[in-house]
């Protein structure tokens, strides 16, 4: 056989594999392909592999970095980095002027960029350069984790007539780790943001199933059918799963083909995560199905058995357990959507809930209906807030209200010395419920530059403090059984990158509008002091906290404080009530539609908003109370909130904070996805004085430095 026909055979078998695998291997996608297999399989989290951005066969060199583990490693391994990056950028514009190479180092660099590059090429790469922190350990434990799901979610895709192969996406998203949790908010397996979640799953502050990881995959199917069925296209419908549907639409008719698409679309969103996604897929796909290649012989975790129960009624975790003889470890380890307030007794598990319990001998069913009377509720346990004026301590809340003073401590993580602030929110424990906290958290406010923290004592308590109690149910029933027929609606959030996708609904400040040029008889906003400036109260000493301030040289970590989430005002109006609230960060309309029970166009209209209108930090909004009542509104504003800062504390610690001078051109928008990668939420806790909607050149933000927990 001549080698001509030798060639057109094998380009046949490739056509024809192609027509058959649903995941095509593009040619153009081999160095990337390769480029995350071996980030997958060679380099460790301690190894950080310099490389250029758009051409991933071109890596520069492959630093030393400390393991994330070690306190401190954020700091140092962006050092090293830093210092590795201007290295190379260097050695690019040196020969960006012609000079020539000088040692082996930069001839290295010649011959990665090849003989024919000019000038003009070498200045692009030295703007190109990005470090890629290696994977290794982390796929291989994420292959075990996977041992205890992996066949079962298979199965899943098989029943919604979906590729099996697709049950392997979890290794580029969280490694199955069901404890996964981004900057953003993305939550387990696979890394759901609230907004898409809530499409499929039950998100609340009892409940998030967006951790349960079979759960989470029946959501995971749906949303990757629909995404098929509306590009036709597997690479294009993985990639939707990261840039959002709509996106990829937008891309597909810019483009036409996967291909073209990767080759040469670019927009503002569609950046380095989006273009690598399905590469990443396809390299994940091939460690996992041939990991003995890479890793050899694996300790899978067994496959989970376990049995599931519906709860009747709403019904207290620890006593369950307690009642049904069964660890409470080992009922949390089996039902990850649980959140922490459930777990510790602070809220019910929800009535209808479907509990896993072990697969044992024991009839689970017939044991139930055993269990004690009293142990059902009718309605789920009352959530209490207070906010905290000027003149009272922690003690005086706590002897107000009913409670210990160490319940109060150990529900809002105050820290040793009790230490609340003026418009704190201070969640109030019933009294007759078990109370834990972290231990680990301290709850004040970050106090400004070169302002000491302060206690909030002296003044007299007002006579109505503002309290809220209300019962709260879930706001959303447990997801429909899955359809292959359910549609997501038109503008389907997607998970929430870097380069967050248009169609994710982030929060109030859509769409910021940059820094405007200062005049000459502007002042820059300056963070407001604190409201008060009390003296501190005899039985708390201001000085420990400041003593441990400066001795671990730690900020304190940020909770809802200075954040008013009460109505400013209730009013009637033609015979219904109205509330007046200011909007906060990562608020939308579909947020106080929800809270209220009302359509978000009864809001708009309201408030007279167009369709599509948008709403901004601090703007005032009258929202309809006919189907709630204001406190019940105001108690799920606040467990939205809660739920995001206890959320983010569970993942991540604050290492330090640092200062950041704005630059003309900036907004608060890309100066939180690209620049410091944060949340909003989380700057403007650090930033309560500023106004984000009028950012204006050499105004100073205090930006916090986080980093993952061990």
């Amino acid at each position: 056989m001549t080698a001509g026909l030798i060639a057109i055979c094998l380009v046949a078998a490739v056509s024809a594999r192609a027509q058959s695998d649903p995941f095509p291997l593009y040619p153009v996608l081999e160095a990337n392909v390769a480029f995350w297999t071996d980030i997958y399989t060679r380099y460790a989290s301690d190894q950080g592999v310099l490389h250029d951005k758009t051409d991933l066969s071109i890596v520069y060199a492959v630093i030393d970095l400390e393991h994330p583990d070690v306190p401190g490693s954020g700091r140092n391994n962006r050092h090293r980095t830093r210092e590795a990056k201007k290295r190379y950028r260097a050695i690019l514009r040196k020969l960006a002027l012609r000079e020539p190479p000088a040692n082996d180092e930069e001839q290295q660099v010649v011959d990665l960029i090849g003989p024919d590059a000019t000038p003009s090429d070498y200045y692009h790469y030295s703007r190109n350069i990005r470090c890629q922190v290696g994977q290794r350990n982390l796929f291989r434990a994420g292959l075990i984790r996977s041992g205890a799901y992996i066949e079962e979610i298979k199965e899943i895709f098989r029943t919604y007539d979906l590729p099996e192969d697709l049950a392997y996406l979890p290794h580029v998203e969280s490694s199955f780790n069901h404890k996964a949790y981004s900057k953003f908010g993305a939550a387990g397996i696979w890394q759901f943001t609230r907004p898409t979640g809530k499409q499929y799953l039950r998100v609340g502050y009892s409940v998030d199933e967006r951790r349960d990881p079979i759960l989470s995959s029946h959501a995971a199917a749906r949303l990757l059918k629909y995404n098929y069925k509306r590009l036709q296209d597997w690479p294009m419908a993985i990639t939707a799963y990261n840039h959002g549907i709509n996106g990829m639409l937008r891309a597909k008719r810019a483009r036409g083909s996967y291909e073209a698409i990767f080759e040469s679309y670019r927009s503002r969103l569609f950046q380095f995560a989006s273009r690598n996604f399905y590469s990443e897929f396809l390299a994940a796909r091939e460690v996992a199905k041939n990991y003995r290649l890479y890793f050899g012989e694996l300790p899978f975790e067994p496959p989970l058995d376990h049995q599931r129960v519906t709860l009747a009624g709403y019904a207290l975790l620890p006593e369950l357990a307690r009642q049904m003889e069964i660890e409470l470890e080992t009922v949390c380890r089996l039902n990850p959507a649980l959140r922490k307030p459930v777990i510790t007794g602070q809220k019910y598990i929800p009535r209808g809930y479907r509990l896993n319990l072990p697969a044992d001998e024991r009839d689970w069913e017939a044991l139930l209906a055993e269990l004690s009377e009293d142990l059902f509720k009718d309605a789920q346990k009352r959530s209490r807030y207070y906010k905290v004026r000027r003149g009272d301590t922690a003690s005086e809340v706590a002897r107000r209200h009913g409670v210990r003073l160490s319940d109060l401590v150990a529900a809002n993580n105050l820290d040793v010395s009790a230490t609340i602030h003026v418009d704190q929110t201070l969640t109030i424990p019933l009294p007759d419920e078990p109370v834990k906290g972290s231990g680990s958290l301290v709850a004040v406010e970050v106090p400004p530059p070169k302002a000491a923290p302060v206690a909030a004592a002296v003044a007299a308590a007002p006579e109505k403090p503002p309290v809220v109690i209300a019962r709260t149910e879930d706001a959303l029933p447990s997801a429909p059984e899955p359809t292959a027929e359910r549609k997501p609606p038109a503008e389907l959030p997607a998970k929430i990158q870097m380069q967050a996708p248009a169609e994710a609904v982030i929060a109030a400040t859509e769409s910021p509008q940059p820094v405007r040029k200062r005049q000459a008889d502007d002042q820059p906003p300056v963070a407001s002091p604190p409201a008060e400036s009390p003296a501190v109260e005899p039985e708390v000493k201001m000085d420990g906290w400041m003593a441990r301030y400066q001795r671990e040289r730690m900020p304190p970590s940020p909770t809802v404080v200075g954040v008013n989430l009460f109505f400013e005002d209730v009013l009637e109006r033609r015979g219904s009530r109205v509330g007046i609230l200011r909007v906060e960060v990562e608020e939308t309309l579909g947020h106080y539609a929800e809270w209220a029970g009302v359509k978000t166009q009864d809001i708009r209209s309201l408030n007279g908003l167009p369709y599509g209108g948008l709403i901004h930090l601090g703007q005032s909004l009258k929202i309809p109370l006919h189907r709630v009542a204001r406190e019940d509104f105001e108690t799920r504003r606040h467990e939205f909130h809660q739920e995001l800062v206890e959320d983010f504390l569970a993942s991540y610690r604050i290492e330090e904070v640092q200062s950041y001078t704005i630059k003309r051109g900036d907004n608060i928008w890309t100066l939180s996805r690209e620049q410091f990668e944060l949340p909003l939420w989380l700057i403007r806790r650090y930033n309560l004085g500023v106004d984000f909607n009028s950012l204006m050149p050499a105004q100073e933000l205090r930006v916090p430095i986080v980093e993952k927990s061990a």
